[in-house]
């Protein structure tokens, strides 16, 4: 992808000396033939005469990183070139104005060279921002300045060494917390406690063996003492790899790398992937939040979501895949008393993945009888959303999935096989639930995307969609899609979101479009073409407030972050369905996210169905989001969710601040950070409890509680007391 020329507002060649040696008090200096700093607002760099680089953070002089290797390098015949000795008559600087605002750039360029016909020139690109006082963004170009060809395997973006024991020597090396933004395994927790022997290679692409894929490209390292984030930041998705790995010396490795695979002739280029790196305090939601911040400077970010996203969702899901159009009917009564605004229609009331016709055993009345199933709900006061998946196409055979599906191939697929992903040897691949997959490049498939948006929300009347049961493509050599790279294929999935997000608005702009990568980090590049991202299938409470915490970083405070079925949180061993039986409502709501349910009553199975004890439960807890509605409060990053303690969220709504607690058992002492220099009044809101008044901008008050204590700071009317 050829990057936009970003226009210099003034342009200063160097070499100018600076002779500093402790920080340096302009944008940038430099010692002849020693060190060069960047000096931004809260981060500055230096990059050494090999062009490694370390990164400090607002005024600590000591780096977050180990910086004994360049964070730029390739991978060239199989060894790795890092050899980079920098030209310091070739420094030039000039100020910039791009999509990130004004700033400045500084280009370093240095050769390496494996012997006397092999050379290869590096220009390394910095670049900081007015509007971004924490972070820098990198890129770097490599030319063949030799006489010989050059096979490139691979480049390495970003690398960095962390080594907590710099900041406390009490520490391991290795004892950080990690945001890790790939989908690598259904269930996998996304926030992980580094330990001695850590590896995950965070691959964007398709992971195997569970098919997963896509994600969020950033990874992110941090303790009490120091952050350091780093990212993609191309507005198309990248098959990127983002691995984090403890070393020897128990230090932790992270870094971008992209397989190349390409001979580099003499005089050719090659370009990497643009990259930013963020330094931090607190947890991961800063860097997310940034992350997203800049995406959105390139015209990558989620719109306004509907207001109807923010309203309670319940989910036939319960009564599993053969449910009955009786079992719906007989369930809406209890909806209605418990204030639900949302049903849907779950997997699976569809024929065949890819042809998305009615299945006669549901619908036994075909279109007409989904029409008037859709028309009586709407006529109860329900608004109701449609599952399916814009990817999967059902192939004559399938043999590793379990779920329902009406024998035979699709008949799209037999019509338009040309409309498939191929792999290298002519073969279909398969997805997650052993499907055909939909090639994203291939203009027709778009349209038949925008056919079934039509026929969903147009015709059948439905209000919006559950996109679920898929994650990213793999890449295409369908010889009849004429791809420039096979990678078009996974790039360009977003488009497909994007058609069935604008022609659902076009339909009816109050539309809701959920999206659900089942169990694993939801998609950013496909996200932003949705209302509704989901914590998706989550194992445990904890999963539940740390992935609705990241998806308020990356697409907004007051985003309608679903919190997916209350049952799903609790899970023993087994991971099937049968044994989700959470009720954990406070830890959907605490943090600001929207409730569901996937009750049966008064069938059903029986450990879903709604008994007469747990239907106080609900009833409580759906009042209370209604009340309250903090979903649509904004949330303030003012605790580090693992190194404060108790865990604790706050959402402000004008005025009023919502402070949610959880632990097993607390009794102590709790701050209340984040209020306005005034007094406030105290009410624990779940249990009816006055708990005194506090003045800001920091009160504390002593608690006693077990699991959660949610409460409510208003402010003090003048004259009480």
């Amino acid at each position: 992808m050829k990057r936009p020329h970003l226009p210099a507002i003034s342009l200063f060649l160097l070499p100018l000396f600076f002779f500093s040696c402790s920080w340096p008090g302009k944008d940038f200096s430099y010692t002849d033939g020693g060190d060069i700093w960047v000096n931004h607002a809260d981060i500055k760099l230096r990059i050494d005469s090999n062009m490694n680089v370390s990164v400090f953070y607002i005024k600590n002089k000591t780096p977050l990183n180990v910086a004994d290797k360049p964070s730029y390098y390739l991978v060239v015949n199989d060894k790795e070139l890092t050899d980079f000795s920098v030209d310091y008559n070739q420094l030039q600087a000039e100020a910039v104005e791009a999509d990130f605002g004004k700033g400045k750039r500084l280009i370093i360029k240095g050769v390496a060279r494996t012997d006397k016909e092999t050379s290869i020139e590096k220009s390394l690109v910095i670049e900081w921002y007015e509007r971004y006082p924490n972070l820098a963004i990198l890129s770097a170009s490599y030319k063949n300045t030799g006489n010989l060809e050059v096979f490139v395997d691979r480049s390495v973006s970003n690398f960095f060494r962390l080594d907590a024991s710099q900041s406390n020597p009490q520490r391991p090396a290795y004892d950080f917390w990690s945001y890790q933004g790939a989908s690598i395994a259904w269930g996998a927790d996304y926030v992980i406690h580094i330990t001695n022997r850590f590896r995950q290679e965070n691959w964007m692409g398709v992971n195997l063996p569970q098919k997963t894929g896509g994600g969020v490209p950033l990874v992110d390292l941090w303790n009490e003492n120091i952050g350091l984030a780093i990212a993609c930041i191309e507005p198309k998705p990248q098959l990127v790899s983002l691995p984090v790995e403890t070393v020897p010396d128990q230090g932790v490795e992270l870094s971008i790398r992209k397989d190349v695979e390409k001979i580099l002739s003499p005089g050719e280029s090659y370009q990497t992937v643009r990259t930013a790196v963020i330094a931090h305090s607190l947890d991961y939601f800063d860097p997310l939040k940034t992350f997203s911040s800049l995406m959105k400077d390139q015209g990558v970010g989620m719109k306004q979501p509907s207001a109807e996203a923010y309203e309670t969702i319940w989910c036939g899901w319960g009564y599993l895949t053969d449910f009955t159009l009786d079992d719906i009917y007989r369930t809406l009564p209890k909806l209605k008393e418990l204030g639900i605004k949302w049903v849907v229609i779950d997997d699976r009331w569809w024929d065949k993945y890819g042809d998305w016709n009615p299945r006669k055993f549901t619908f036994p009345g075909g279109e007409e009888q989904v029409k008037k199933f859709v028309d009586s709900l709407h006529h109860q006061g329900f608004k109701v959303k449609i599952w399916w998946a814009p990817t999967p196409v059902q192939p004559a055979e399938i043999n590793a999935w379990s779920g329902s599906v009406d024998p035979g191939m699709a008949q799209v697929a037999k019509d338009h096989p040309e409309w498939l992903i191929m792999d290298k040897e002519g073969n279909f691949p398969r997805d997650s639930r052993d499907m055909y997959q939909f090639c994203p490049s291939v203009p027709e498939v778009q349209e038949y995307m925008k056919q079934l948006t039509t026929r969903f929300l147009r015709d059948w009347d439905f209000d919006g969609h559950k996109l679920d049961a898929y994650y990213v493509v793999p890449p295409c050599y369908n010889p009849a899609h004429h791809h420039k790279t096979p990678e078009e294929s996974y790039q360009d999935l977003p488009k497909l979101l994007q058609v069935i997000y604008e022609t659902s608005k076009s339909i009816k702009p109050w539309s809701v479009t959920e999206l659900c990568n089942c169990g694993t980090t939801q998609d950013f590049y496909q996200s932003v073409f949705t209302d509704q991202p989901v914590v998706s299938d989550p194992t445990s409470v904890e999963q539940v407030r740390r992935r609705i915490k990241s998806m308020k970083a990356l697409w907004g405070a007051n985003a309608p972050v679903y919190g997916d079925h209350v049952e799903h949180i609790k899970m023993r061993e087994d991971k099937s369905d049968r044994f989700k039986l959470g009720d954990d409502f406070a830890s959907i709501m605490g943090p600001g996210g929207v409730i569901g349910t996937k009750f049966t009553w008064p069938g059903g199975p029986e450990h879903v169905q709604l008994t007469p004890g747990k239907e106080e439960h609900w009833k409580k807890w759906t009042r209370m989001y209604s009340e309250k509605m903090l979903s649509k409060g904004d949330y303030l990053n003012l605790y580090d969710i693992i190194y404060d303690k108790p865990e604790t969220h706050v959402i402000q709504k004008g005025t009023r601040f919502y402070y949610a607690f959880y632990a097993k058992k607390w009794n102590g002492t709790v701050e209340l950070r984040g209020l306005g220099n005034r007094k406030y009044k105290v009410f624990d809101y779940v249990n009816q409890h006055k708990l005194g008044t506090v003045k800001g901008p920091v009160g504390v008050i002593s608690v006693n509680f077990e699991e959660h204590l949610l409460i409510e700071c208003s402010p003090l009317d003048e004259g009480e007391k």
